[in-house]
């Protein structure tokens, strides 16, 4: 193998092929990535078992071949180097990819070929075409709800739930649920699938925003195929979490005792401004009255906060409490000036939602408080 890049495009790359990966590799194999000439393209491969992520970029190949390197070392080496062309060489007889930019010259000890597993196989099946820019929406609205307790691991994923009409993603940690929607239209057969939140977040944060993704759920496995406008081609498959994903639609109150009209920035700003003082998941209390609401905080150890705001309301007074950094997440979450505040009562589950749109909702567990 003998080519020629930039230093920029093969490290942003390699750091976003390996972004969905496991940080708890058990198999020293995978902790290299792999590189692959195909013609003017150079595919760059990472894989943990559960994910694997084959993505290209344009290079300038005088030889071809391929070589699996220790992914850690090779980007520390490139962050090391100037924004400039980078010339990558396998030295045969000595096993090493020689590694050059300007006056730089690396070589790099590689791993065996043979040991590096296959890329899985793709069957095409049904699939779902969505735009890019819309699927990157919907996981940016879901992603703050996932839980990070690997003891359930199934509320680690995203669910993905695809019908006739409409694709839904859907996220809870036991504490909240987020739910983003889009319509479709789509001729195969309902689908759900569990899967892991990195592997939807790393597509989230790709530099592609353009085009549309396939999206195809096979028995054990979700893939997501991307074409950019270079015609070149990014393929993410993942395993499915297994277990079993909560009930989510019976989560959702049927009907609510009280619902407010707030101004959403107007909320978020009393509420990062009282929560300022907050440690140790100390709850945010509101208060809720005749046409105002007021916000606190007390910490024995630290002090206090309060501040109201006013709100278009006439009902009964009320006390509810919550984890502040939640509230703060599903308020910035909903896009648009207004946001409905639905409540059941101070101990059920809220739900706030856009004033207009119905396809998104967060809906947020109080706190007990004495």
């Amino acid at each position: 193998m003998k080519i020629q890049t930039t230093r920029d495009e093969l490290l942003n790359k390699i750091l976003f092929v390996n972004r969905a990966m496991s940080p708890k590799i058990s198999n020293f194999i995978l902790t290299g990535t792999m590189l692959e000439t195909d013609g003017n393209n150079l595919n760059i491969y990472g894989t943990d078992l559960e994910t694997n992520v084959k993505s290209s970029i344009k290079v300038k190949t005088e030889t071809p071949g391929r070589v699996v390197v220790p992914t850690r070392i090779i980007v520390n080496v490139l962050k090391s180097f100037p924004e400039s062309k980078v010339g990558l060489e396998l030295l045969n007889e000595t096993n090493e990819l020689k590694l050059t930019c300007l006056k730089s010259v690396f070589k790099l000890n590689t791993f065996a070929l043979e040991e590096y597993p296959q890329f899985p196989q793709v069957k095409k099946q049904e699939m779902l075409k969505i735009e890019i820019g819309v699927l990157k929406y919907l996981i940016s609205k879901v992603q703050k709800a996932v839980s990070s307790d690997e003891s359930r691991v199934i509320l680690t994923g995203i669910m993905v739930d695809i019908n006739q009409d409409s694709i839904k993603l859907v996220a809870t940690d036991s504490y909240r649920l987020s739910i983003s929607k889009n319509r479709i239209s789509f001729t195969g057969q309902p689908v759900k699938a569990v899967v892991p939140a990195r592997v939807l977040e790393t597509l989230a944060r790709s530099d592609i925003s353009k085009g549309e993704i396939d999206i195809n759920i096979e028995e054990n496995q979700i893939s997501f195929i991307i074409s950019d406008p270079d015609e070149l081609k990014t393929v993410i498959v993942s395993s499915i979490l297994s277990g079993k994903f909560p009930d989510y639609e019976n989560l959702i109150p049927d009907s609510f005792n009280h619902s407010i009209l707030i101004n959403k920035n107007t909320m978020l700003d009393v509420i990062k401004r009282i929560s300022s003082i907050s440690q140790d998941n100390i709850p945010v209390k509101l208060d809720i009255e005749k046409g105002r609401i007021n916000v606190s905080m007390n910490i024995r150890e630290v002090g206090s906060s309060n501040e109201d705001f006013e709100v278009s309301y006439g009902e009964e007074s009320m006390q509810i409490a919550f984890n502040p950094d939640y509230l703060i997440d599903g308020l910035n979450i909903i896009d648009g000036e207004k946001i409905m505040f639905n409540i059941v009562e101070p101990l059920k589950p809220v739900m706030l939602k856009p004033e207009k749109d119905k396809d998104l909702l967060y809906l947020l567990m109080p706190i007990r408080i004495s």
